[in-house]
């Protein structure tokens, strides 16, 4: 019998010093509208209370079946019949699960949920009185370097995969803008992050293993159980459960990063002239929205990355963030001031062009978003994400920018990301070349507010249907059933598949028991 489950570890520490003392990491000027930098202008991170990244990939011990668990959004509070860990290898993990597969489908047990690190934030990996299966115990990790792939566990996170990889010269070809997530779960959501020219991560995966409702292990491919292939790929877990993968890789290399600000209704030409273009040598890229309220959302920075030739597949050092804490202090200290945004996006439009310089493909993508996650118990961070064809993106903008000055909501954030066509998902949502627009809001954990949310996100998802876009699944489910079925026209086929290959529903979450009916 797979192992139970109970709740993560964490503790807290303590920064001091003067912030003069501390020294930027390239990454810290990359990332979250250069926070370090503006620490130093501002001081204003001199004492800091911070917790320690939750997590840290450890297991949780053992508790009683009922566990009370919670995803990224700290809304969901969920009473489950009991979690069960994966063993540490798919076939483990098959022996242990099963026998409970055959029970949920005689009915003599309540269905199951997949979960990982649970970054979903609208219950994708909980299900209310059902089971949880926890995959981050398989984590096994193996390199074919002549083959360019890279076997991995559903479970491991990318922050177990990266050394590996870095090791040997390669850095993943897709995967999410920081480590903390497991592979099952990039997949099940089929991620994306700041790899230009390419589509999400489905594209880059050439095999995969999947334990289905009736206990047998089909392996799933371009060739092989292809329906079964794109359902799992962005299907949230309904299909099975994904035991391992083999993945494309890429060459790592030295980037450097080049700094362009321009009016956001202009960044659409400057992306398509800057990396689109044909000899463009860019392949990272993302894009910054300013939330300063002098011109929220009406200026934009692009950040293209483009290798040092000399470096591509060299074994280059794996560097860690330094002192996340601090960049951590600044953002967090940006949260309900104006001053605070207007500080952030001077100092990444102004300092930034000088204070970046080379970094590894691997050490961009080393480091974890829950470093910045807000910790109070009065206000959480709630992501919202839209994609939009490359050419509305100011359309979309435009329409959103009213929608959030007058929704009483307050945007912290917002990166725009290039994804290309997706053309092997059921679920794809990038059916066309889109931008992908993360945005990051700040939500009191009260029922007024959530209202709040629910109606804002309610008129952004129409703004993106307007402009032939759609929206992301994995966050809060304020959507309706006709917005769902408008931005994903293929939703009623999935939901068909889900009940013949799956009869008994025996793998459920609450997406599908909000949206299948």
């Amino acid at each position: 019998m797979a192992r139970a489950a109970g709740q993560e570890p964490g503790s807290g520490w303590k920064v001091g010093g003067a912030v003069a003392r501390f020294k930027m990491s390239r990454r810290q000027v990359l990332t979250h509208g250069v926070t370090a930098a503006g620490a130093l202008v501002t001081g204003s991170a001199a004492t800091v209370a911070v917790s320690r990244w939750a997590g840290q990939g450890e297991i949780p011990a053992a508790s009683p079946s009922g566990a009370l668990l919670d995803d990224a959004s700290r809304l969901n509070p969920t009473a489950v019949r009991g979690v069960l860990f994966a063993e540490s290898s798919a076939a483990a993990t098959t022996q242990a699960v099963t026998p409970l597969l055959r029970r949920i489908a005689a009915g003599e047990d309540p269905p199951l949920a997949i979960a990982g690190v649970r970054h979903s934030m609208g219950r994708q990996s909980l299900l209310p009185g059902g089971w949880v299966l926890d995959t981050r115990p398989m984590n096994e990790v193996s390199l074919d370097s002549a083959a360019g792939v890279v076997r991995v566990g559903a479970g491991a996170t990318w922050r177990e995969i990266i050394p590996v990889l870095n090791a040997a010269g390669f850095a993943p070809k897709v995967m999410q803008s920081n480590h903390d997530f497991t592979v099952g779960g990039s997949l099940s959501v089929n991620c994306h992050g700041w790899h230009a020219n390419h589509p999400p991560i489905a594209a880059s995966v050439r095999s995969l293993r999947l334990l289905t409702a009736t206990g047998d292990v089909i392996t799933c491919n371009p060739t092989e159980n292809v329906e079964q292939f794109g359902l799992v790929l962005g299907g949230y877990g309904m299909f099975g459960l994904i035991l391992d993968a083999d993945l494309d890789v890429w060459p790592n290399a030295m980037y450097r990063p080049h700094f362009t600000t321009v009016p956001t209704r202009d960044y659409a030409t400057t992306f398509a002239r800057q990396v689109r273009a044909e000899g463009s040598r860019v392949e990272m890229a993302y894009g910054r929205l300013s939330v300063d309220p002098r011109n929220f959302l009406a200026e934009a920075i692009l950040v293209a990355f483009a290798p040092d030739p000399d470096t591509r597949g060299a074994v280059l050092p794996l560097t860690s963030p330094a002192m996340p804490e601090l960049q951590r202090a600044v953002f967090r200290n940006s949260a309900g001031s104006d001053l605070g945004k207007m500080l952030r996006w001077s100092v990444e439009r102004e300092m930034a062009p000088w204070l970046a310089g080379p970094l590894s493909r691997n050490s961009i993508l080393n480091e974890p978003a829950a470093v910045f996650a807000d910790q109070s118990t009065a206000t959480r961070d709630i992501l919202h994400e839209y994609f939009v064809p490359q050419q509305r993106l100011w359309d979309f903008v435009e329409k959103a920018r009213g929608i959030i000055e007058r929704g009483r909501v307050e945007l912290l954030n917002v990166t725009v990301r290039d994804v290309r066509q997706d053309r092997r998902t059921a679920l794809a949502y990038a059916r066309q070349d889109v931008f992908g627009l993360v945005m990051n809001f700040r939500q009191e954990g009260t029922s007024e507010a959530e209202d709040r949310m629910r109606a804002l996100t309610r008129e952004l998802i129409d703004a993106a249907i307007d402009v032939d876009g759609t929206f992301y699944l994995p966050y809060r489910l304020h959507g309706t059933g006709a917005q769902l079925r408008r931005a994903y026209p293929t939703w009623a086929g999935v939901v068909a598949a889900k009940r013949r290959l799956d009869p008994r529903e025996v793998f459920r979450n609450e997406l599908y028991n909000s949206y299948a009916g």
